[in-house]
């Protein structure tokens, strides 16, 4: 097996090591029938709204990619984004803190001809969005929803405070990549000479005159993109949506057993906290712990009866349907590249022969 996979392979065991520990503990001392019960009492029109919100999430953030690829002058397909964006979540699904799923995004846009120095400078934007927008929605629920929040999520403060400095302290090394270059020039120097000295990498000229072609690409997408403000607004305000639809899943949820009382702002506040306190935690997916917090957080919202049956479907909706879905599409995607490329190379070979 390549050595590229193995990390990956290793990584899905893991996240099935945590899955199967998360459900033998959630389901212990539960009564199986009793739940898939609850379940199924849940109405299904409610439950296809809270797939097709889940949709969306995904998405958007291709149409984020296709925005920002526009802007930059490189014009792809709205579909090809859509891959890279399920590309994307699959490989953050599987990989502690969500590390894996840029990388992979930039090596498939690279394989569909995409100069990775544009595709970095894309995806950093689109990171800065995604984690200020969790940030300013965690705000504004604590503005207008302190009390609530305080009754309900108190007993996980410590990770709402570890998400704040993690998401915080992520955002502003991402904008300051962003909008000073010569920062990400200085450190990428640093890095190859290091590499150089200690006799790791060979030619350490040739590695850094690479480097710096690429990063004047990298500077040119920065720079455009930093003069067209209006991008930027456009971008956050297609990533607040986004938020707003994938956290709006569980008030779905919430609705879909026929339970009334909590407002859709208090829930979704809800789920925004915990969204915050999971997103920087070393787990795939947050797995583990998200089922942990919404147990804790909505035991009284969603009653003793509700809670775990809303678990499983919020939580299924979100996050393991969305894993199956973008595992079989990024299955499919790398079949249909390393088809194009056998022919490519095929083609070669004959114009060889002739």
């Amino acid at each position: 097996m390549p050595k590229k996979y193995v990390k990956y392979v290793v990584n899905i065991g893991f996240l099935f090591a945590i899955f199967l520990t998360t459900f033998y503990l959630v389901f212990k001392d539960q009564e199986l029938n009793a739940v898939l019960d609850s379940i199924h009492r849940a109405k299904n029109g409610y439950i296809i709204l809270g797939i097709i919100l889940s949709l969306l999430f995904v998405s958007s953030e291709s149409v984020i990619i296709q925005y920002l690829m526009y802007t930059v002058k490189e014009k792809v397909s709205f579909l090809r984004c859509l891959k890279y964006s399920f590309v994307g979540f699959f490989f953050s699904a599987i990989t502690p803190s969500a590390s894996g799923g840029q990388p992979m995004q930039v090596i498939s846009m690279s394989r569909d001809g995409i100069n990775m120095a544009v595709s970095t400078v894309v995806l950093m934007i689109v990171t800065a969005a995604y984690k200020t927008v969790l940030i300013i929605l965690c705000l504004i629920a604590a503005i207008f929803e302190w009390n609530y929040i305080s009754i309900h999520a108190s007993n996980i403060w410590f990770l709402i405070l570890f998400g704040v400095i993690a998401n915080v302290g992520f955002v502003l090394l991402l904008v300051i990549a962003v909008f000073k270059q010569s920062f990400v020039t200085k450190i990428v120097g640093k890095t190859i000479l290091w590499l150089g000295k200690h006799r790791i990498i060979k030619n350490r000229e040739k590695w850094l005159r690479k480097a710096l072609k690429t990063l004047k690409k990298y500077d040119k997408s920065a720079d455009y993109i930093k003069g067209n403000k209006k991008v930027l607004f456009h971008v956050f305000i297609i990533t607040l949506l986004q938020r707003i639809c994938l956290f709006s899943v569980t008030y779905i949820i919430y609705l879909a057993f026929g339970l009334r009382g909590a407002s859709a702002f208090q829930i979704i506040a809800l789920q925004t906290i915990i969204a915050l306190a999971v997103d920087s935690l070393p787990l795939p997916g947050g797995m583990g712990a998200s089922e942990s917090s919404f147990l804790v957080i909505f035991l009284t919202i969603f009653g003793e009866e509700f809670v775990l049956p809303g678990m499983l479907l919020s939580r299924g909706i979100t996050y393991y349907a969305l894993l199956i879905i973008s595992a079989l599409v990024t299955a499919f995607g790398s079949l249909k590249q390393k088809r194009k490329k056998n022919l490519e190379n095929g083609g070669k070979l004959y114009d060889r022969i002739l």
